[in-house]
């Protein structure tokens, strides 16, 4: 069934029409990111400060995961979610270490290494998914800005594609045209974002 990730966070993502997405399921990179995401809300309760890099590169890993699951053909994605995720997670389970000894860390390696192995994510049918005033037949992708997709360079993206492009009431931007254009759309927000991350 084609599906697109259901999202949980109101962090910079990408939802598309059901055509747009693959019948190749991702990699399980969404229990991967949220599995870390539960072991900051743990060092958060007892008050430590999580350092600025350690969560530009996990907003940075929910970019890209959410850009691969919009198009999972473009496998350049995965070496780069990967990278932000194993760097996230190398960070984390060092604080832990130091902060609460070996038994917390052992704890969230195998939280981590369960969290790597699931193979299926959180996903829904996107079967009655209908945006109001898309012209009948046109493919579509919504992104939200972020620090690394700028409302910007979305905009000047579409134009060059030749795609349609609006802000819509709930903050997303509407990305619209034919199908593939917006595939083309997809692996170039891909290389945008890997580019960020290289700044």
């Amino acid at each position: 069934m084609k599906t697109y990730l259901k999202q949980a966070l109101p962090n910079s993502f990408i939802q598309a029409s059901q055509e747009i997405t693959e019948e190749k399921k991702p990699m399980g990179y969404e229990q991967w990111w949220k599995t870390l995401e539960t072991l900051i809300a743990e060092f958060r309760k007892k008050q430590i400060i999580i350092p600025t890099e350690v969560m530009k590169s996990l907003r940075s890993a929910k970019t890209m995961i959410n850009v691969y699951n919009a198009g999972p053909s473009y496998m350049e994605s995965i070496s780069i979610i990967e990278n932000y995720l194993l760097d996230v997670e190398s960070k984390l389970i060092n604080m832990a270490k130091e902060n609460f000894g070996q038994s917390f860390m052992k704890h969230w390696i195998r939280k981590l290494e369960d969290a790597r192995k699931e193979s299926e994510p959180k996903v829904e049918s996107t079967t009655s998914r209908f945006i109001s005033g898309l012209p009948k037949g046109e493919h579509w992708i919504r992104v939200l800005s972020s620090d690394n997709v700028l409302k910007e360079d979305v905009e000047k993206l579409a134009d060059e594609l030749g795609l349609s492009c609006k802000i819509q009431k709930d903050g997303y931007m509407l990305v619209y045209g034919g199908k593939e254009k917006v595939k083309i759309f997809v692996k170039k927000m891909a290389d945008k974002c890997r580019e960020t991350r290289k700044n």
